[in-house]
């Protein structure tokens, strides 16, 4: 703001408030100060302003009535456009963009919301209590609604409280308990419990964040998990899902502003990049305020880990006293602290030519700015002077005109008359008093917690019960072993390898257990990326794979199977908050190195949704109470009896070359053939004369009579070349093909007969008669439509 101060501009309304809560004028980074126009005046009216704003609080109705938030809007209107402006700008160290506050204001009036989440994990410093009290005071003045975001499932991902989470919410009511007594105003604060909303909204919230997932890639994503304090390579799979979350909280909460701390920039800028890849239009505004400094050298932030590094609200007034008396206190630049600020990657004031107190980081001073003068109307008061704002302190200090002890002594005092208020509130009302002694006993850092899974006091018949739900009318029997196979994601024409491929993992499956349920993963495919997050065609493809892979899996059973199908989505929203809690501890209890290691792929474009699919697929196993699983993917990690299937193949051509392109429709059998094909498909299959390593009508003929869908095969040939042969064994064909007595134009159409009449008709027969299989087709034709225009466009 200090470069932008143009006459007229939002930095100059800006300037003309720091004014009014600092008479004295506000200081640059050059040593002069900017005397405001006309600052008498405007000061009075601010001041009249934010009076009427806690005159509303004051009154005898409760702060959420209508009646005080009616007065607080009333008082907001006072206010001209570029005052709002200048209120909200002043709270924060960082604008992106400050052009975009005054349309917003313009747009919204009153009704704009601003959201901050805080993570309930011990107790609350007074950077978190003071100074935040302070700024949503501001926020609210200025006609805003904040919403506050109590991340208790955030704390769950972050091993926070050793992963209780109902410990974890009593701190979070102790949070909003300390935020009352420090002054807060509440009548346009909204508290919002994230394990609450989420589930109530769990059909809204958990899908945008599998499209943000799947729309960034892991590497960008692993930059946001610096918002938790966690070095990259130290990740567990569950602080992936960290960043996704606070991205997608922005949007489920409607906010117009982002307010939280510089820490947490690279996430609000993902959010805003979310945008610009999702097509929305009008993004979050993010407002980040100063991350008070630790208390000793070269802490760019409190650590709530150790309990010198910061001042908390209910410290008593001999721990104040002791921990500021002892507090890093330079009055000349350290070289190395200022390399470890840096390296925190915190926003600083810029750069200047002369030294400024503000350049020395000092702790003692940056309490002093942030904390003491946090209120409009503040003074200090230290070496028999009274300062009424944070740059004549500053500049006192430098020049050796007040000394540390004075500063010290004065500091301490402030505090101590701020937490006055809290320390009262705790000692006198008896509930908050039980309350701060649970959340002051609670433990996090021992092994044995942080290795605690959750329980989510779902007991296995719960879970059953919650199937029943799901299935409704069904052959399976929730109350018995079941076996479970994890469908793959979704593809527009899927190659008919994986619908027999999965059929032939129903039937083993059924055979271990009794039934099998086959899972069609929809939320799992948005994740993936499949059909570009067109959650509808993805859905029609699913549905018609899960009705021909049950089919076929009959079919090709020497015995009756129990056989059902499920989408993923159904089953998460029977039971939506015991599922994340499993999702979430499957990934605590998983580094993210081990999970990739299981999805197979680790690179620079690798996206996040992989891994979330992953996580998905542990959490499936446990809302089936699967007794065994079928699958070669994630779902292996859940702990469970696993068995294996080598896949199907049905390609027709060698693997892709320069003569035979990828995407040749000839190169394979797929799911929306159709019996027409058939005969052009193997036509043009590879076939070469003697060639039996790889040769796919050969390979069609073992699989039709190793599944017993024929019990000959019959080549027709003229009777000078021979005559019929008719083969009861897959491996005379062999011998005879191998030895050259068996000719490609001879097999090929034996081959066509024999799978149009079998395999391929159950198939055509299974899509026929699929659930909505006009419907499903029609969304398929439709997403093709559609991706074919996107393609055309973008060449």
């Amino acid at each position: 703001l200090s470069h932008t101060a143009e006459e007229g501009s939002v930095g100059e309304a800006a300037w003309r408030l720091a004014a009014m809560a600092w008479p004295a004028g506000w200081g640059r980074n050059d040593g002069t100060s900017y005397v405001p126009r006309a600052a008498a005046s405007e000061r009075a009216r601010v001041v009249e302003v934010l009076g009427a704003a806690q005159a509303a609080s004051a009154q005898p109705e409760p702060p959420s009535s209508a009646a005080a938030e009616a007065r607080c809007s009333a008082a907001a209107a006072e206010l001209s456009v570029a005052e709002k402006c200048a209120l909200l700008v002043s709270v924060g160290e960082e604008c992106v963009n400050e052009s975009e506050v005054a349309p917003l204001l313009e747009k919204k009036g009153s009704s704009f919301r601003l959201y901050d989440g805080f993570e309930p994990s011990g107790r609350m410093h007074i950077a978190q209590g003071v100074f935040k009290a302070e700024n949503v005071n501001k926020c609210t003045a200025a006609g805003g609604t904040f919403v506050f975001w109590v991340a208790d499932w955030f704390a769950l991902m972050n091993d926070k409280m050793g992963g209780d989470l109902g410990k974890i919410r009593e701190v979070g009511a102790y949070l909003v308990e300390v935020w009352k007594a420090a002054g807060m105003r509440m009548e346009r604060v909204e508290f919002r419990w994230a394990s609450d909303e989420i589930t109530a909204s769990a059909d809204k919230y958990w899908p945008q964040v599998l499209d943000i997932a799947r729309r960034f890639t892991l590497a960008r994503i692993k930059k946001c998990c610096q918002i938790m304090g966690r070095l990259e390579n130290s990740l567990s799979a569950a602080q992936i899902l960290y960043p996704l979350m606070q991205c997608a909280d922005v949007f489920f909460l409607r906010a117009d502003v982002c307010q939280l701390g510089v820490d947490q920039r690279k996430v609000n800028m993902l959010a805003r990049d979310y945008c610009d890849a999702a097509g929305i239009k009008f993004k979050p505004i993010i407002l980040s305020h100063h991350m008070l400094y630790g208390l000793k050298a070269g802490q760019a932030k409190m650590s709530k880990s150790d309990p010198d590094s910061a001042i908390f609200m209910e410290d008593s007034a001999a721990d104040v006293d002791r921990k500021i008396r002892d507090a890093y206190c330079p009055r000349t630049k350290d070289a190395q602290v200022a390399a470890k600020h840096d390296a925190a990657g915190m926003v600083a004031a810029p750069a200047s030519a002369k030294a400024t107190w503000e350049d020395l980081l000092n702790p003692c001073l940056d309490y002093v700015k942030h904390v003491v003068f946090a209120a409009p109307g503040a003074t200090f008061e230290a070496g028999g002077r009274a300062f009424a704002s944070a740059d004549e302190v500053g500049r006192a200090f430098l020049a050796d005109h007040l000394s540390e002890a004075d500063l010290k002594t004065g500091l301490a005092a402030a505090v101590n008359r701020l937490l006055e208020p809290v320390r009262r509130h705790f000692a006198d009302d008896q509930n908050a008093a039980a309350l701060l002694a649970r959340v002051r006993s609670y433990k996090s850092s021992s092994q044995q917690q942080q290795q605690q899974q959750v329980a989510t006091r779902h007991a296995e018949d719960e879970v059953r019960a919650a199937l029943a739900r799901a299935l409704g009318p069904s052959p399976l029997d929730p109350a018995k072993p079941l076996g479970l196979v994890l469908a793959p994601p979704p593809a527009p024409n899927p190659p008919l390898g994986d619908v027999l491929s999965t059929a032939l993992r129903l039937g083993l499956a059924a055979r271990k257990t009794g039934q099998a349920l086959l899972l069609q993963a929809d939320w799992s495919a948005l994740a993936l990326d499949a059909f570009q997050g067109d959650g509808k065609a993805a859905a029609a493809s699913a549905r018609l794979f899960a009705a021909a892979a049950l089919r076929l899996a009959r079919a090709l059973s020497p015995e009756p199977l129990v056989l059902a199908t499920l989408r993923q989505s159904e089953l998460i929203l029977e039971r939506p908050s015991a599922y994340w809690i499993d999702v979430i501890n499957a990934g605590r209890a998983r580094s993210l190195a081990d999970v990739l290691t299981a999805v197979g792929r680790d690179d620079a474009e690798q996206r996040a949704g992989p891994v979330v699919a992953a996580l998905l697929a542990v959490a499936d196993v446990k809302a089936t109470a699967a007794a065994i699983v079928v699958d070669d993917g994630p779902a292996r990690l859940a702990g469970v009896p696993v068995e294996t299937l080598p896949p199907v193949s049905t390609r027709l051509q060698p693997p892709p070359d320069d003569a035979v392109p990828d995407d040749d429709d000839n190169r394979d059998f797929f799911l929306l053939d159709g019996l027409d094909a058939t005969k052009r498909k193997i036509k043009r299959a590879f076939c070469e004369p003697g060639n039996v390593a790889f040769n796919p009508p050969l390979a069609l003929a073992a699989f039709l009579f190793r599944h017993r869908l024929v019990a000959a095969l019959t080549v027709k040939r003229k009777p000078e070349n021979g005559g019929d042969l008719v083969y009861d064994d897959p491996d005379a064909i062999r011998r005879d093909f191998e030895a050259l007595r068996l000719h490609p134009g001879d097999l090929k159409p034996a081959i066509v007969d024999a799978l149009n009449a079998t395999l391929l008709k159950t198939l055509v027969d299974a899509l026929a008669t699929a659930p909505e299989a006009k419907q499903a087709l029609a969304a398929l034709k439709a997403y093709a439509k559609k991706a074919s225009k996107a393609a055309k466009k973008k060449k």
